[in-house]
């Protein structure tokens, strides 16, 4: 079980919108202690996110996602909805073309996850790694380019000598709607002198880490590789012990095509119950 800030960052939801699910009657979690009133959420409920997810972005309201629901898994009825909205963004504004291809997809029965290839979780111990980090506060999590596009100048301005690989680390105990506090890093064979923003520093070895690797685009590959990793450690007894963090091992810049990107997710954990 995870409690609702950890939760959040598997399925890339803020809490404040998994209250209101929970408020509307999408989605309750699994249990709430009778003591604490602390909310607990199942790697199980990750799917029903997933749609109501899906369906608000296609443009549902509330109501119209809790009709849905219940009926998911009706074929002919889903087809038949999902046209219904699709006719309606049609007659709308053009700036309502996001949505259509969002349902577009739906209706034709696709996924994001189907361009994802996803490994088999592995419990390790990660070594200390030298690297040089930006960390800053950007406007969405799909923005983090930003961060990485900074850091690529400066080291190029600068002649550092470094890896291809990169780390993304994401320092909200929480998934976060805006302003989500992340770090970007290169690793290095020694450290140098930090200037300003730019700062050379270890990650320490970690003792014990759940890691899924995936090959694929980073939009649905985090998601997707969310999803198996928290399936795992509920089904294995573990839970968050530090910051999670994405390792980037073959990069857009050394491959064009998204279908050869490799990431790890990377998450701390340590053994309860």
């Amino acid at each position: 079980m995870f409690r609702i800030g950890e939760f959040s960052q598997l399925v890339r939801v803020s809490p404040r919108m998994l209250r209101h699910y929970e408020k509307c009657g999408l989605l309750a979690p699994a249990e709430i202690d009778p003591f604490t009133g602390y909310r607990q959420y199942s790697a199980s409920q990750i799917p029903a996110v997933s749609r109501i997810a899906a369906l608000r972005d296609m443009g549902f309201t509330i109501g119209e996602i809790g009709e849905i629901l219940p009926r998911f898994e009706d074929g002919e009825y889903l087809r038949v909805t999902l046209r219904r909205k699709a006719a309606e963004v049609r007659e709308s504004m053009a700036a309502a073309e996001a949505r259509l291809k969002k349902l577009m997809e739906m209706s034709g029965e696709l996924r994001k996850e189907s361009d994802i290839m996803l490994y088999e979780v592995e419990l390790k111990k990660l070594d200390a790694v030298k690297v040089l980090s930006l960390r800053g506060l950007i406007p969405k999590y799909n923005q983090e380019s930003m961060l990485w596009e900074k850091l690529g100048r400066y080291i190029g301005e600068n002649q550092i000598a470094c890896h291809n690989d990169g780390y993304s680390v994401y320092y909200d105990g929480e998934y976060m709607e805006s302003s989500p506090d992340v770090e970007v890093a290169i690793p290095v064979d020694e450290l140098g002198e930090s200037r300003g923003e730019f700062v050379y520093k270890t990650y320490p070895a970690v003792e014990l880490a759940a890691t899924l690797r995936f090959s694929g685009p980073f939009d649905g590959g985090y998601d997707a590789a969310g999803e198996k990793l928290a399936r795992w450690m509920e089904e294995n007894g573990y839970a968050f012990a530090g910051n999670l963090r994405g390792h980037v091992i073959v990069s857009p810049d050394e491959q064009a095509e998204p279908e050869k990107w490799l990431t790890e997710l990377q998450a701390p954990v340590k053994k309860i119950g």
